[in-house]
């Protein structure tokens, strides 16, 4: 498993809104072939928001790096 550390701002007077994590995620899975396993909250701040989360991808097994690479050919 591999987990990317996605923190955001807290602001007391409004909702964050967060889209950071989608970036990460297309990368992850369409450039570097991982599958989005989903996401742990790590921190949270005094009123309850999600501060800071974790990203869990399973990397690409062996033999679809294998396939992946033959196909590109």
């Amino acid at each position: 498993m591999e987990f990317v550390r996605l923190k955001y701002a807290n602001n007391k007077l409004i909702n964050a809104d967060i889209k950071e994590h989608r970036d990460v995620i297309n990368e992850y899975i369409e450039k570097k072939g991982y599958k989005y396993i989903g996401f742990v909250p790590v921190l949270f701040g005094p009123s309850g928001k999600m501060l800071e989360i974790d990203l869990i991808f399973e990397p690409p097994k062996e033999e679809d790096k294998t396939k992946s690479t033959k196909k590109k050919k």
